[in-house]
């Protein structure tokens, strides 16, 4: 009797382990993966989607995944990672809207478990098409102001970058640069300001080609009151990006901040002794003499840039805006005026310096068309000036802009 029972519990067992075997297989039949015959008679692997079959591939392959005696087998994860990325790649999210992130740690996992390499070769190619889609995935999640989720699945995507022999991520644009580009965002989005910094920190690292992680570095530093690092890292990204508008300005804005402007200007004085074809040199020093009020020496500079590099659109909107704020600051000044004659002499003033500033801009707009601030200011010019004809033009190409 007790032989016979011991028989009875070894069937179950066996029973039960065959029906989760059997789960495995029924997940991989419900959504058609098949063999199929070639012409000469012999048998392939192929796949035909039985798109209304994806509910019970789920159901056997969870089954499987749920059981002890199959919750580690190489076939049910990779079986496991097939049925979900059709339900992903098919946009059923009624039946699992977090399928491509259980599509992709599947296959990850089918790899990792497959020790004598019978799925890796197919495992590896539908995890790269995993990835890809769960780092699209990831871009809707941010776009959605999911962040938390949307980190997640870059997280995820990030630990695919090892199993891409052929470089199938970074054909698609998919790389670490990338990947912790967009975890930065994504943490930023969430004011954790601690993972911000420590991707950026991290893209520096990995020489992103980009001079806005300098940027965006220093504007965390300067949320935490330290200017002095944050001029630091500035600085850092002038040695890479030396001409980059945006750090030019942040280092003067920078330097005024901490009163270290002498410092900066007998620096720059030293750098165009030196160098003094250096047309971001001058540009720099003439917004170091604008920010200390020094107009004339302003306007020299940006004028010596321009020489320099004709195709400056930096310098030439800086020396437009120049003219332009003057003429606006004297016709401010003249409002209060009864006296006509006064007032007259005073919008006389102002006209010419609106005059001097338009092909300033004109240039700058020539260089960069599509600068809204530049237009703005032109059409505003137009009008004070009364030419009509280039009025009606430029407010005909800014609707189109």
């Amino acid at each position: 009797m007790i032989k016979f029972k011991i028989f009875v519990v070894l069937l179950l067992v066996s029973s039960m382990t065959f029906a989760q075997k059997n789960n495995v297989q029924s997940a991989a039949k419900a959504i058609g993966l098949t063999p199929i015959a070639r012409s000469d008679g012999s048998l392939a692997s192929g796949i035909k989607l039985k798109y209304d079959e994806l509910k019970d591939a789920k159901q056997y392959i969870d089954m499987a995944a749920q059981h002890p005696k199959t919750a580690n087998d190489v076939k049910m994860w990779y079986y496991r990672g097939r049925v979900y990325l059709a339900i992903h790649q098919q946009k059923r999210t009624e039946i699992d809207a977090d399928a491509i992130r259980k599509a992709t740690e599947s296959l990850i996992k089918c790899i990792d478990v497959d020790d004598k390499k019978v799925f890796k070769d197919s495992a590896s190619v539908f995890l790269m098409t995993a990835a890809i889609l769960c780092f699209n995935e990831a871009h809707g999640k941010y776009g959605e102001e999911k962040y938390k989720e949307a980190t997640q699945l870059y997280e995820l995507v990030n630990s695919c970058l090892k199993y891409d022999s052929r470089k199938d991520l970074s054909r698609n644009n998919v790389s670490e640069k990338t990947i912790v580009l967009s975890m930065y965002y994504a943490a930023n989005a969430q004011g954790n300001k601690g993972n911000a910094k420590s991707y950026l920190i991290k893209l520096i690292e990995l020489n992103y080609n980009d001079p806005k992680v300098y940027l965006f570095m220093s504007r965390l530093l300067q949320e935490e009151k330290d200017t002095s690092k944050a001029l630091e890292y500035i600085e850092k990204g002038l040695k890479w990006f030396y001409d980059d508008n945006d750090l030019i300005r942040e280092q003067v804005n920078l330097s005024v901040k901490l009163g270290r402007t002498d410092e900066l200007m007998e620096k720059l004085g030293q750098d165009i002794e030196y160098d003094a074809g250096n047309s971001t040199l001058y540009l720099m020093r003439g917004i170091l003499y604008e920010k200390n009020g020094d107009q004339e020496a302003a306007k020299k500079d940006y004028m010596e840039a321009l020489g320099l590099n004709p195709g400056y659109f930096i310098a030439a909107y800086n020396l437009g805006a120049m003219f332009y704020n003057d003429g606006v600051e004297i016709m401010n000044l003249a409002k209060d005026i009864v006296d006509n004659a006064k007032y007259a002499k005073e919008k006389g003033k102002a006209d010419i310096l609106f005059k001097q500033a338009i092909p300033h801009l004109e240039l700058a707009l020539e260089i960069d068309p599509k600068d809204s601030d530049t237009a703005q200011r032109l059409v505003r010019l137009y009008a004070r000036t009364g030419d009509d004809a280039k009025y009606q033009a430029l407010k005909k190409k800014m609707e189109e802009m």
